[in-house]
């Protein structure tokens, strides 16, 4: 390679350094706004999408089942059968009310004496079951229900299975509409994204075009602009991030109860996600953007 090739090569590498730190310019303003609004709406998706699982979460832990003891179930077996029931792997909970403690808490709320007026206590020993959600569907709790009738002191289970259903159905269609959505979103976040890339790197492909012909390799020409970009997506998700957190810190102070359904850990998956969603994105559309114009011959780039 001759002196002038070489010294035309120095200026390029001098020129990438300077291409790869973020240039606030007007464009490139309104690229970093564009993107991060756009991470807004997927970050916010996603928040949605964490809020609803914590809710059907919530629903399925006070979905109880109720074991009712037959009347002469000596207390001993009726121990026995809650210490095995509380280290069995569908539970999560196990509440044990005697015939007495069941009286006492009828007297309460009835504020009458059950027993005054028909000589004996009409309740039955019974063992209270909170479901692990996994097993709060029908098929899990018809096994757990068979097996639980197998033992001669156990009466009946009861359960609200229409409830049961129709949570169960409301969620699965709550998750599909939230997938749906996030799907959806993910693709409109693609093109637009794809479309600031390209514009914004759309008044240098005469430069891409010069390196080229100076004998630039692909890979040097490329690695500039998605360096730039990686960062654009990095600082839009970052900025997506303290939009949404400042936003749900609000909605909190406001409405106490929506920080429980808020996880920390959730919140956190979610705004990793889009940090990487947006570095991923955005460095990806340079790569596609920057290999469409090298594609291209000098007097294609006069016509786009």
């Amino acid at each position: 390679m001759d002196t002038p090739r070489c010294e035309q090569l120095h200026n390029l590498c001098f020129q990438e350094e300077k291409m790869s730190k973020p240039v606030f310019k007007v464009q490139t303003i309104s690229v970093y706004i564009s993107t991060t609004l756009v991470l807004l709406l997927l970050g916010a998706m996603g928040i949605l999408f964490v809020a609803a699982q914590e809710v059907s979460k919530s629903v399925q832990d006070n979905l109880g089942v109720s074991v009712i003891m037959n009347s002469d179930a000596p207390e001993a077996n009726i121990l026995k059968l809650r210490e095995s029931l509380g280290k069995s792997q569908y539970t999560q909970g196990v509440k044990y009310i005697s015939k007495e403690q069941a009286l006492e808490e009828q007297k309460i709320e009835l504020k009458s004496d059950p027993v005054e007026q028909l000589g004996y206590n009409p309740y039955e020993a019974e063992i209270e079951l909170t479901l692990k959600p996994e097993y709060a569907n029908q098929d899990s709790l018809a096994v757990i229900e068979k097996s639980l009738l197998r033992n001669k002191d156990v009466k009946e289970i009861i359960y609200q299975k229409e409830l049961m259903d129709s949570v169960n159905e409301g969620i699965q269609k709550i998750g599909l509409t939230l997938l749906l959505f996030l799907v959806m979103l993910t693709l409109i976040s693609w093109s637009l994204i794809s479309n600031l890339v390209r514009l914004s790197i759309y008044s240098k492909r005469f430069l891409m075009h010069t390196m080229k012909l100076t004998g630039a390799t692909w890979g040097f020409i490329r690695r500039p602009f998605i360096i730039s970009n990686m960062w654009i997506g990095l600082l839009s998700g970052v900025m997506a991030d303290v939009l949404l957190a400042a936003g749900l810190y609000i909605l909190s102070k406001q409405e106490p109860i929506i920080a429980a359904y808020l996880p920390t850990e959730g919140l956190a998956i979610v705004g990793a996600v889009v940090i990487l969603f947006g570095i991923t994105i955005c460095s990806l559309c340079a790569f596609l953007s920057v290999n469409r114009f090298l594609r291209m011959r000098n007097n294609d780039l006069y016509f786009i």
